[in-house]
């Protein structure tokens, strides 16, 4: 993850080209926040990365809706956000980045898949500060520090989540 500059995805295909000169075979996985899909420099490095067949490239998207300037909707509208990357010549999931067993079935089959050509993108839809309840309203608090009372409360309703 690089933030909201969007250089990941760039950095996470220079490491996969860097194996076609160095023999060596593994997968490279990049975190994006939704807002960093209003960069330019994210749609350069995935035209690029489809281009070049970075079948080892994985860019998992966090879809939570949010940026540092509030809602990515309002700043500047991104969907559809998997047709888009479709469009780009990805191989795209679009899944519930909550859902445990559906992130890591996901990425099992994105593994075992010896025949892709092609990046893969993974649109995980989350909820900012998901299980607290006054977290999951206000995106403002993760910017900042938490009083103790409001960790104490954040806690606790952790504590109470049903797993």
């Amino acid at each position: 993850s690089s933030g909201s500059i969007g250089h990941a995805l760039s950095g996470g295909l220079g490491m996969c080209l860097a194996q076609r000169f160095t023999g060596e075979v593994y997968d490279v996985f990049v975190m994006l926040g939704d807002g960093e899909m209003q960069e330019g420099q994210v749609w350069e490095a995935a035209m690029s990365a489809a281009h070049h067949k970075a079948r080892h490239l994985i860019a998992i998207v966090d879809r939570n809706g949010f940026q540092l300037d509030g809602e990515v909707d309002d700043v500047i509208g991104i969907e559809p956000l998997d047709e888009k990357w479709r469009a780009f010549g990805w191989e795209v999931h679009v899944i519930d980045g909550h859902n445990i067993a559906e992130v890591t079935e996901t990425l099992r089959r994105v593994k075992a898949d010896e025949t892709r050509d092609k990046p893969v993108c993974i649109i995980a839809k989350t909820v900012k500060g998901k299980g607290v309840s006054y977290m999951e309203t206000e995106p403002g608090w993760h910017l900042g520090y938490l009083d103790p009372e409001d960790a104490k409360r954040a806690i606790a309703e952790i504590e109470a989540m049903e797993i």
